[in-house]
């Protein structure tokens, strides 16, 4: 298969790769030694922002983000009918170089999610509680969203 990409596409291919990975280093304050022995990015990185939960019940939509080593400062929470933004951003603590310091794979900077709901909510009734690094945000369905669901008996 390798034989079918023409040599000036491979070397392209392989100084956009190292592109990246120096864009990614810088972007995320690693060492270029962390991403060569395969160590994974932050977990905000991968998923587009905070790890989440997505719970439905018969009247509500809950939803529970990780949002450690953050203040209620430092995140806001944006509603409308049918999605949920989470925005904010995390401080990297500067760090200098000394004894007894080897590396970090705490990471900081901006972060965006948004989640799309599986029907309508009623965003003026929406609630938000932050404790210890967990953020529970419960969101109300509208009335039309409740009786669009059918109730199946199984016999």
């Amino acid at each position: 298969m390798t034989q079918l990409v023409p040599r000036t596409w491979k070397a392209t291919l392989s100084q956009l790769r190292d592109a990246v990975h120096r864009i990614i280093d810088r972007w995320s304050g690693r060492r270029r030694a962390a991403v060569e022995e395969d160590r994974p990015l932050p977990a905000w990185l991968v998923s587009g922002g905070p790890l989440i939960d997505l719970e439905e019940s018969d009247d509500d939509i809950l939803v529970i983000a990780e949002l450690p080593g953050l203040t209620r400062d430092d995140f806001a929470v944006e509603v409308t009918a049918d999605r949920l933004t989470l925005r904010g951003k995390k401080e990297r603590i500067a760090r200098s170089e000394g004894e007894g310091y080897f590396y970090s794979e705490r990471s900081g900077g901006a972060f965006l999610r948004t989640i799309d709901l599986p029907c309508d909510v009623d965003p003026d009734k929406a609630k938000a509680e932050y404790r210890q690094g967990l953020l529970r945000v419960t969101l109300p369905k509208t009335e039309q969203a409740k009786s669009r669901r059918i109730r199946v008996r199984v016999e």
